[in-house]
């Protein structure tokens, strides 16, 4: 699998519709769910949480949670759907995911992480990767963070995403820490030089797509997050760039007409509204953005909303002429 570019889990973001809106960018680029937490996909409908979308981008489920079992149990039961790969978040912060002893606060105890990684291996003949970030809290020294590589690549993981930035678990909600504690992208450059037999995708703080690609040329690829949610767009030159597409991308008044007829096959209206959510960022930075949010967020008739979010990329196209 090719991970030049992945698009990071976002809770309430990547969902099934923002990955579809995703896939008429890019067809190569890597998407992630949102974290799924394993006892809600074993204490319920497994559809409910695992169904899918047919796009070709490669598409990886992120597990949370810290009870091997569980785990083992919520990744048996993905292999009925259609993920490329597996991961397990060892990296959200929030006060939530940490009162339930999992994410970024699972990095403190590498003997429970092999174990969770051990059954969700033997659960799956996919890939089993994880995310992780440089350290948590005190334990935030080289020593600590190539151990903790070390100790998971015994178990067979070969793949790491890394955010590149410590986690503080005391006194900072996942804002803050995607924003106070420094990046230091030298420090995964240097993992990837330590650990040739691994591969390492960076995550964190990238917005430019075009300039990050020599720095990191060594390195397996790229995963961003927040800026492709909040501009979409910039995943137009996606496959160009990281995959060598020659093919034309596709223009916005495509991408607008598509989103509505995935809308259109949609039966639960709230999949419907969800989807019409994710594409106000499309018309950002555009004349009338302002008018094209109010009629995604209060229109409910899709062929009058289709009709005028079109004429607004008229009225773009003819003031660029």
């Amino acid at each position: 699998m090719n991970r030049s570019f992945c698009v990071a889990p976002m809770m309430r973001r990547t969902d099934r519709h923002f990955r579809f809106l995703c896939s008429l960018f890019s067809k190569e680029a890597i998407l992630f769910t949102e974290m799924v937490h394993a006892n809600a996909i074993n204490r319920n409908s497994p559809d409910r949480f695992l169904s899918n979308i047919k796009v070709s981008n490669p598409t990886v489920l992120q597990l949370g949670g810290s009870n091997p079992e569980e785990l083992g149990k919520a990744t048996l039961a993905s292999n009925a759907y259609d993920y490329s790969e597996i991961n397990l978040n060892l990296g959200c912060p929030s006060p939530k995911v940490q009162s339930g002893n999992f994410g970024a606060i699972l990095m403190k105890d590498v003997l429970t992480v092999k174990n969770c990684l051990q059954e969700m291996m033997v659960s799956t003949n996919k890939e089993v990767t994880v995310k992780i970030r440089l350290g948590v809290d005190d334990y935030d020294t080289e020593n600590y963070l190539d151990n903790f590589i070390y100790e998971l690549s015994k178990v067979g993981v070969k793949t790491f995403y890394v955010h590149a930035r410590i986690a503080l678990l005391k006194g900072l909600g996942p804002k803050d820490n995607r924003t106070i504690p420094p990046l230091n992208y030298e420090r995964v450059l240097r993992l990837n030089s330590d650990f040739k037999n691994l591969d390492f995708i960076v995550n964190g703080g990238i917005s430019n797509f075009h300039n990050v690609k020599k720095h990191f040329k060594d390195l397996k690829g790229i995963m961003v997050g927040r800026e492709v949610y909040e501009n979409p767009i910039k995943l137009m030159d996606v496959d160009k760039i990281y995959y060598n597409s020659r093919k034309m991308p596709k223009d916005l008044f495509q991408i607008v007409d598509e989103m509505f007829h995935y809308i259109s096959s949609l039966d639960n209206k709230k999949d419907q509204e969800t989807s019409k959510h994710h594409m106000i960022n499309l018309f950002k930075g555009l004349v009338n953005a302002k008018k094209a949010r109010i009629l995604l967020l209060n229109e409910k008739n899709n062929q009058i909303l289709k009709k005028n979010l079109m004429g607004i990329l008229n009225e773009n196209l003819i003031r660029a002429a």
